[in-house]
């Protein structure tokens, strides 16, 4: 039996929810090709913010993209269920990634100060982030603000990337260490 994941009324309404990005973001949200949608994805782009893809993106079910600043996302992109991208100044994602369940890329880091004894939240600390080309990053990983990834990268699931990561190696751990070079 055919699930309707894979089904044609899930790929064709996938369809209209990124026709209907277009429209709704002409500006700041600029994707030549035809690309999906996944469901109940939350896709915002502030003021500021911009999205730019190269070539047609996949993005599957409960996914946020989030552009305070500016989100490129080069060729072959494949984000999977319950990740998140949230840019507050830039993210640049090379060509041929793809993105396991539940993972997080952020530029930036929360700033809080002590007031009578109270935590208060006080802005954000940003840092752009980089990712190369032909990436495969695993389920549940963090990738952090400042971070820049090398090309041929397989990041293991559930790892920490709190710094550079260089080319052609396998990465895994909380935080990372190389495992094994390509």
């Amino acid at each position: 039996m055919k699930t309707i994941y894979k089904s044609s009324l899930y790929k064709t309404i996938a369809l209209a929810r990124y026709l209907w990005l277009r429209l709704y973001y002409p500006i700041k949200f600029k994707c030549p090709s035809l690309s999906m949608i996944g469901n109940n994805c939350g896709i915002h782009i502030f003021k500021n913010g911009r999205i730019f893809c190269q070539q047609r993106i996949i993005v599957d079910d409960h996914v946020m993209l989030y552009a305070k600043g500016r989100l490129t996302i080069g060729k072959q992109f494949c984000i999977n269920r319950y990740s998140r991208i949230v840019a507050h100044d830039s993210i640049e994602i090379g060509d041929h990634v793809t993105i396991g369940q539940m993972v997080s890329i952020l530029d930036h880091d929360h700033l809080y100060k002590m007031d009578r004894q109270q935590l208060q939240l006080d802005g954000y600390k940003t840092a752009p982030v980089k990712i190369g080309h032909h990436i495969w990053i695993g389920d549940k990983c963090t990738i952090l603000k400042g971070v820049h990834i090398g090309n041929n990268v397989v990041i293991g699931a559930n790892t920490l990337v709190h710094k550079n990561v260089p080319p052609n190696v396998v990465i895994g751990g909380n935080p990372f260490k190389i495992l094994k070079e390509l």
